[in-house]
């Protein structure tokens, strides 16, 4: 396995594109009229701006999966379930109420609690 340094930048790129992908996505099927058939979301740049990331996240997943145990990977993905709120609120202006607030912040403390002691383990390995 390589060292943590190393798969950091892999892990943030699969996050950020995961990420990206669900607020792009959501950009798409929001600029398709509610009666329009369902196909036509795919119409929008929006659309295919979110399917190439999550390509992008699905090749980068991949290739983090070569270098990291899926147990401690799958855990840092959790940072996706708070990032998306955090996006949808900054960037499509949705609120967010105070027990999703309360969730974000737990699952942050969370991976942050599982990572530090998890990636120093990896490394001893």
């Amino acid at each position: 396995m390589k060292s943590s340094a190393s798969r950091l930048p892999l892990l943030v790129v699969t996050i950020l594109c995961a990420t990206g992908a669900e607020l792009f996505l959501k950009r798409g099927a929001a600029a398709t009229p509610a009666d329009a058939g369902p196909l036509h979301v795919l119409a929008s740049g929006w659309t295919w701006v979110g399917i190439a990331l999550y390509i992008g996240s699905f090749v980068s997943w991949l290739q983090l999966l070569r270098r990291m145990p899926l147990n401690l990977a799958y855990a840092l993905m959790s940072v996706v379930q708070a990032l998306v709120p955090l996006g949808c609120w900054y960037f499509l202006g949705e609120h967010i109420a105070p027990t999703r607030w309360l969730g974000i912040s737990c699952v942050l403390a969370g991976v942050a609690v599982l990572a530090g002691p998890a990636m120093q383990a990896e490394e001893r390995l």
